[in-house]
């Protein structure tokens, strides 16, 4: 038959953990179609392409109502690294009245992005987040995903300063945090994200170490003049 694969070529087309289960692949390929199969294998894509032809009616009743009430929310959220043309699911969780929010803290715990406060004998330990809205911090935490992969921006600095000590999944979930805050301060100020660059954090901490040193010479009574390196 055109275009009829064998097992062994279907296999070969596996991806990620499947790839490593060629040969049980190969087994379960290996077969007679029926004619009930074919019935349920039409049933089911007629499912998935009605499925399908809603979504995509609702997406664009979705825009249609961005483009008509919010408009301008959607184009300062699309703003900030990961968010883009996603930023629709957004406003569509929490709304663009900031006013509601005392603070962007205030936010974060409600869509439970605020890692919670783990304390003992003076240390501070990482905390789980909080409970709330579970798809918005779903839908935070692939925003995140993608701004750690974008080169050059301050959150995908901000991930690989976190993933050594905690690990991708608490980074994720931090940067997500980070996210949820940027687009609470957008929202309430009607400013657009403001890029902070991949070198922000380095440069903010050699002001840091370098302040610290000049107070302690000055305390110890010598008069200290910086000058670049050439």
């Amino acid at each position: 038959m055109k275009g009829a694969l064998t097992a062994e070529a279907m296999a070969e087309l596996s991806k990620g953990r499947l790839s490593r289960r060629k040969e049980a692949l190969k087994e379960a390929l290996v077969g007679k179609l029926q004619e009930n199969h074919t019935f349920m294998i039409k049933a089911s894509l007629g499912h998935i392409e009605a499925m399908e032809e809603e979504l995509s009616t609702l997406e664009n009743r979705i825009q249609e109502q961005i483009e008509k009430r919010f408009k301008v929310a959607y184009e300062l959220l699309k703003t900030i690294p990961g968010v883009k043309d996603n930023a629709s699911v957004i406003i569509g969780e929490i709304g663009v009245n900031m006013d509601i929010f005392p603070t962007e803290m205030h936010l974060s715990s409600w869509a439970g992005m605020s890692p919670g406060n783990n304390e003992s004998a003076g240390k501070k330990k990482p905390g789980t987040t909080t409970h709330g809205d579970k798809f918005l911090k779903s839908i935070l935490t692939e925003f995140a995903w993608v701004a750690a992969k974008t080169e050059g921006a301050y959150l995908s600095a901000k991930y690989r300063s976190l993933v050594g000590r905690r690990g991708k999944k608490k980074a994720l979930v931090a940067v997500g945090h980070k996210i949820r805050i940027m687009c609470y301060h957008i929202l309430k100020y009607k400013v657009p994200y403001k890029e902070l660059g991949g070198t922000y954090l380095d440069d903010r901490k050699k002001d840091r170490i370098t302040k610290s040193h000049i107070k302690r010479l000055n305390s110890l009574g010598y008069t200290v003049t910086l000058k670049e390196a050439a």
